[in-house]
């Protein structure tokens, strides 16, 4: 997967100023060839970032040289730039060696010490909260909690006996534990991070190896950021992250909070390969509680988990022009949130893990003033194609979360099974919320539904009633909709 990256070999050596020419920007996912800007000063694989760092100050332009950089963790001053060469390399790892056999492992010294676990895991992944990871040739092995229970492509861990147990022969093959916890973090303001290859940190569930929630205006765009325990990215006020590659991320894609967010142009896909539980959070991106954010021109998919959501007390965020397909669980989710606009995004074969309504490509729960429009959705067989819900749900303070305002129109939704769409409520006779997704002026209106003419009963959805196309329009829905069959 990585035969390109090459060894790291320079030794420490003093600074340098970086000569190379600027090459002409380009669209494109992930790092490219171009070369530093005239000014920057060169930091050389083997070399300490932070002290280039810190003696550069304020402002300084900085040329990561192609290579592995490897454990660098890197607390940025205001104003800094740094930018990779095109094969430049962030490995929050170090090599492992000495293996001998014992019984029926392999048996490595260790000084890797225990670090709190945090988040929550599927059943099937017990270990999956533990950050520390081992790679075998760049490929994750999974976490088990004992010894007893190793197989192949495992790796239990021994903290107490200074030990790392492997299955499989590492003879010959290269062996990788991560040791660095953060590649980039801290407080700075207007940082850029361009063009680097991000892997193997070990970053805790909800923190990023690249870790911006804490600073402001930081900028991070054309970069590979794979293979991190928890999040790739975290983000914060005025972040920026456009053109990124991120993927087989243990946790999360992109994470974070704040205001005037911006995730463009990115891959966001495969994360969550440690096994996270997805409904607490982990999949593509998620944004919470945040204001101003926007979700543009993404291509999202295979993600354990939802592919973009934004949860709790959003407000005016935007997502469009976005792919997001074949994820896990829904594939655009707007949760427990207020204004925001879902238009122009492709959405299909999304939410094949959950039941009831939460099937859906496209799902506005427990929120209010959402336009949904001008969307191109493939519901998968079983699933459903844009869904309102409402659960009489509470926030912190006790108020009541409202699914109301919201208007579904002008999109096309295609079936692959029989059609499932509408707004659905699970709330008892007595709660204040029993009427409102009947009563609250939400709408859909003006949308097409493509179905086979050979698909089984139709569940559209209002309130507490599921019912079929003309009972959803005989409740003054989709009076200008249309429903159209076709063969498959």
């Amino acid at each position: 997967m990585m035969a390109w990256i090459r060894s790291a070999t320079a030794r420490i050596g003093t600074l340098a100023i970086c000569s190379l020419s600027i090459s002409a920007a380009a669209a494109f996912v992930g790092v490219d060839s171009s070369s530093c800007p005239l000014d920057a000063i060169a930091v050389e694989p083997g070399q300490s970032i932070q002290a280039a760092v810190d003696l550069s100050g304020e402002g300084a332009v900085l040329c990561l040289k192609k290579g592995i950089h490897r454990a660098q963790v890197v607390r940025p001053r205001a104003g800094q730039r740094f930018h990779g060469e095109g094969e430049t390399v962030l490995n929050g790892s170090w090599r492992i060696g000495g293996f001998r056999r014992e019984g029926g492992y392999w048996v490595a010294n260790s000084q890797l010490q225990r670090v709190p676990k945090h988040g929550e895991c599927l059943l099937s992944a017990p270990a999956c909260d533990q950050p520390q990871a081992v790679f075998i040739d760049d490929r994750p092995l999974t976490r088990v909690p004992s010894r007893d229970a190793l197989a192949t492509n495992e790796v239990y861990i021994d903290y107490a006996g200074g030990r790392i147990y492997l299955a499989d022969d590492p003879t010959n093959h290269k062996v990788e534990a991560t040791i660095a916890t953060l590649a980039f973090a801290g407080d700075a303001r207007d940082v850029l991070i361009g063009n680097l290859t991000i892997e193997k940190y070990g970053s805790p569930a909800q923190k990023g190896a690249i870790h911006a929630r804490e600073g402001m205006r930081w900028t991070i765009e054309k970069c590979v950021v794979r293979l991190n325990s928890g999040a790739g990215i975290s983000v914060g006020t005025g972040s920026s992250v456009r053109n990124c590659d991120i993927h087989h991320n243990g946790q999360i894609g992109i994470e974070g909070d704040g205001k005037d967010i911006l995730i463009e142009g990115n891959r966001i896909w495969s994360n969550n390969i440690y096994g996270f539980d997805p409904e607490w959070e982990a999949g593509g991106a998620k944004i919470a509680e945040s204001s101003d954010v926007t979700f543009r021109g993404n291509h999202v998919h295979d993600n354990n988990g939802a592919g973009l959501w934004c949860d709790i007390e959003c407000r005016n965020v935007v997502y469009e022009d976005n792919l997001v397909e074949n994820n896990q669980h829904v594939g655009i989710f707007h949760e427990i949130s207020f204004n925001a606009v879902i238009r122009r995004n492709v959405v299909r074969r999304n939410g094949s893990g959950r039941s009831w309504f939460w099937h859906a490509d496209i799902v506005v729960a427990a929120s209010q003033d959402v336009e949904v429009t001008g969307n191109i959705v493939t519901a998968g067989s079983g699933a459903c194609g844009i869904v309102l819900i409402d659960q009489g749900r509470r926030s912190g303070g006790g108020a009541t979360y409202k699914t109301r305002n919201n208007v579904v129109h002008a999109n096309e939704m295609t079936f692959e099974g029989a059609p499932c769409a509408g707004g659905a409520s699970d709330t008892k006779p007595k709660d204040e919320n029993f009427a409102i997704i009947t009563n609250g002026n939400n709408r859909f209106d003006a949308n097409t539904y493509r179905v086979r003419s050979t698909s089984g009963p139709a569940r559209f959805v209002w309130g507490h009633d599921v019912t079929d196309w003309e009972g959803f329009r005989r409740k003054g829905l989709e009076q200008g909709g249309r429903l159209v069959l076709y063969d498959k």
